[in-house]
């Protein structure tokens, strides 16, 4: 159970400890992000022509990217049951919804003043809100994944998380609407952000805070060790998040400038980051199920054939044997065919095992195996290992004439190998006694009659001196 745990945890981003390599190619990130960050700050009030379609298409972008890393997310929470899981779920889900209702208020993308009611101000300050709502998220993810009561569970994925999915999803939208009602009803009562699409100088202190929570919650996540691989790369989300605000609302000066479209080119690279991690993720999981998949059906048929076949001689075992011949009995039946059954065993195999050994007898019995599978020429005919130094042979579409002398080539191929046996009064070598019956379909012959009358015919021949075969009488 212990390594089956292990193998989990290395399967996901949530629970594998971050490596040497998953560091450096995070660090990459974050060292592209800041350069192109120092390249673009001095320009970041550089009126560019505003483009009406961006922010329809950057949201639904944001919406698609933020709900897929929700779902994701929400998906290894039903694995685990952690709910520093659930909460990161919770705040992807949460920048979502709120990227919804922005583009419904944003000025010019629906209506004039944009819908809900919007005022001047309350697309801006549903930014706000957003910017400040997602950190506080991310710390509370941060300080639940240390707690030892977090650690993650396999469980089964019952009802309970999903309804605590359904249920967390139904608040944050609550909370979504509740902050577009307080950007859209109660924009007066804050402070004037924007006039004329230029930014006020009320701005610097609101942002500023921002951009500390923010800040807050990348050295509280930075702090929490070690680092799985999904906080290594929400660090480089955070990182974004810094530059998004730094640009967008920091440095820019009004919409539609070089800072704005910038700024939100960072968010939707922080929308990102994570989501192509967790993609290429499952990914993984899935080319590491289908290696898993091939190499179990390999092991499923050893273990079939473990289980259908002797662990000596390699031919087919009891069990295995008695499913056939039931099998074949009913096929004989239905189709109005005909079938054999061969029943034999080695002459004083006993006194063979006293003399030379048990080793010496389990080669024997092998090789005997080996020249029984020999005389089996059709894919339908079956050598079985019957018992001890028992064997059979099933032989379908097979009438007694043909039986008899496949079994008269059996007893020829063991004597033909010249083994030894020094006790034997049938002969100066291993032979074998068999038995032949046919099955009797008009007088509703099944197994065990059919089992019985070779086995009748197997005594006889050991009556007569062994080293012969016998075939049953036809009534």
């Amino acid at each position: 159970m212990t390594s089956e745990w292990n193998v989990e945890r290395r399967a996901f981003l949530s629970t594998q400890i971050a490596d040497r390599r998953e560091g450096q190619l995070a660090l990459a990130a974050v060292v592209v992000s800041a350069a192109v960050f120092v390249a673009t700050a001095p320009f970041a009030t550089r009126q560019l022509a505003p483009v009406p379609a961006f922010i329809p298409a950057y949201e639904s972008a944001l919406v698609v990217c933020n709900l897929i890393t929700a779902v994701l997310l929400f998906g290894q929470f039903i694995v685990f049951r952690s709910r520093a899981l659930f909460v990161l779920a919770s705040g992807y889900l949460f920048t979502a919804f709120v990227a919804c209702a922005h583009t419904l208020i944003f000025p010019g993308v629906f209506s004039p003043a944009g819908l809900l009611g919007a005022g001047p101000q309350s697309a801006v300050w549903l930014y706000m809100f957003w910017h400040g709502g997602f950190p506080i998220f991310v710390i509370a993810y941060a300080l639940l994944k240390a707690r030892p009561s977090d650690s993650p569970a396999t469980g089964a994925a019952g009802g309970g998380a999903g309804l605590a999915i359904l249920a967390g999803a139904a608040a944050i939208l609550t909370v979504v609407w509740g902050l577009t009602v307080v950007a859209t009803d109660g924009e007066d009562s804050f402070p004037v952000l924007i006039t004329n699409g230029r930014y006020t100088a009320a701005k610097t202190g609101i942002v500023a805070c921002l951009w500390a929570l923010n800040a807050l919650a990348l050295a509280i996540l930075w702090a929490k060790r070690p680092h799985t691989v999904l906080d290594l790369w929400l660090l480089v989300v955070m990182c974004a998040w810094l530059c998004d605000i730094a640009l967008s609302a920091a440095l820019s000066s009004n919409r539609f400038d070089l800072g704005w479209y910038a700024g939100r080119a960072y968010g939707l690279l922080a929308a990102s980051f994570l989501l192509m991690v967790l993609l290429i993720e499952n990914g993984a999981n899935y080319a590491r199920l289908s290696r898993l998949s091939v190499k179990l059906g390999v092991a499923n048929q050893a273990l079939e054939r473990l289980s259908r076949h002797d662990g000596l001689t390699g031919l087919a075992n009891r069990r295995f044997f008695d499913e056939y011949l039931a099998e074949q009995i009913a096929v004989a039946h239905r189709h109005q065919r005909t079938l054999a059954l061969v029943l034999c065993d080695v002459d004083l195999f006993k006194a063979y095992n006293d003399h030379y050994g048990h080793q010496a007898g389990d080669q024997c019995l092998k090789r005997i195996a080996t020249a029984l599978r020999s005389c089996s020429h059709r894919p339908a005919d079956m050598a079985a290992r019957y018992g001890g130094e028992e064997f059979a042979m099933i032989l379908p579409d097979t009438g007694m004439a043909g039986a008899a002398r496949i079994a008269e080539t059996m007893r020829e191929a063991i004597s033909a190998m010249r083994i030894a046996q020094a006790h034997s009064p049938a002969a100066a070598h291993v032979s074998i006694s068999g038995g032949v019956a046919v099955l009797l379909r008009e007088a509703g012959m099944g197994a065990q009659q059919l089992i019985a009358a070779a086995d009748q015919a197997l005594y006889e021949a050991k009556r007569q001196g062994r080293n012969r075969m016998v075939s049953a009488a036809a009534g």
